[in-house]
């Protein structure tokens, strides 16, 4: 009886080490560098955007431009016309141009700033959690800056669809890449 009884107890301790193991990233160490989400170009790419949080929902119009100087630009405004913020992107410096007065908060800023950055710019410390022909899930950071992107919809290689999540946050972000047009 009390060799069953250690027995069970070594098998749950045992059950309890692998569970509590963290998984593997299928990218390698965290500090390779992993390709940059979204390559902006010289014409206006343009994406549905809804933005959730808490209770809060915004949905609106997304618009990245890289300019001759190697600038990115993001603007996003509703469809009403509303602005929403304009930022620029050049190397990893990351300028507000322009915000709408409730997002102005800096730690909301720095957030949008590490998720710009994932999205357009070569990713350091960024992990690929699984990937397959059809979906890729990448996590950044720990804590309250943890991020996650889900990206789907592959066309030649770039993904229609971005879900950016902050789980402890409850804000997520969902970017629809919308038809160029042949002009």
């Amino acid at each position: 009886m009390k060799q069953s009884f250690l027995f069970a107890n070594l098998i749950f301790i045992l059950y309890l080490f692998t569970s509590c193991s963290s998984s593997k990233t299928i990218a390698g160490d965290a500090t390779s560098y992993v390709t940059p989400i979204i390559c902006a170009e010289e014409y206006s790419q343009k994406y549905n955007m809804q933005l959730d949080f808490m209770k809060h929902h915004f949905s609106g119009l997304l618009i990245v431009r890289k300019l001759p100087d190697n600038e990115i630009r993001i603007l996003a405004s509703t469809y009403f016309g509303l602005s929403l913020f304009d930022f620029s992107l050049r190397e990893n410096e990351f300028h507000v141009n322009s915000c709408i007065e409730p997002m102005k908060k800096k730690k909301i800023l720095l957030l949008l700033e590490t998720d710009f950055k994932n999205l357009f710019l070569s990713g350091k410390n960024i992990r690929i959690k699984k990937k397959s022909s059809t979906f890729e899930k990448r996590v950044t950071g720990r804590g309250f800056g943890k991020s996650v992107f889900y990206l789907s919809e592959f066309t030649s290689g770039h993904p229609k669809q971005i879900k950016i999540k902050h789980p402890w946050l409850r804000l997520s972000i969902q970017l629809d890449k919308l038809k160029e047009n042949p002009n």
